[in-house]
């Protein structure tokens, strides 16, 4: 006694393949980014942007002092407008 109602269960087929244009194009982007980054940090294909004779030693550079105790009110000042207090 078989019912013509019994509902049969059926296996779901897309009609479409499974990826499309749009997502093709992605995936070709991400590889293409990928590959750009990785070319970008690759320390090999790099040239040697500095020779030694573009190095400046340390007894070459200027000497550079500071004036900060000087000026310690002026800091303070300009630290106080930023916050939004002119008192300081």
């Amino acid at each position: 006694m078989n019912s013509p109602d019994k509902p049969k269960a059926v296996p779901y087929r897309p009609k479409r393949a499974a990826l499309n244009l749009v997502d093709y194009l992605v995936i070709a982007a991400t590889v293409l980014t990928f590959l750009i980054v990785v070319a970008a940090n690759n320390p090999h294909a790099r040239a040697q942007s500095r020779a030694a004779a573009d190095i400046i030693p340390a007894s070459q550079l200027p000497v550079q002092t500071s004036q900060l105790g000087s000026e310690i009110g002026l800091i303070k000042a300009r630290i106080g407008l930023a916050m939004g207090h002119p008192w300081l």
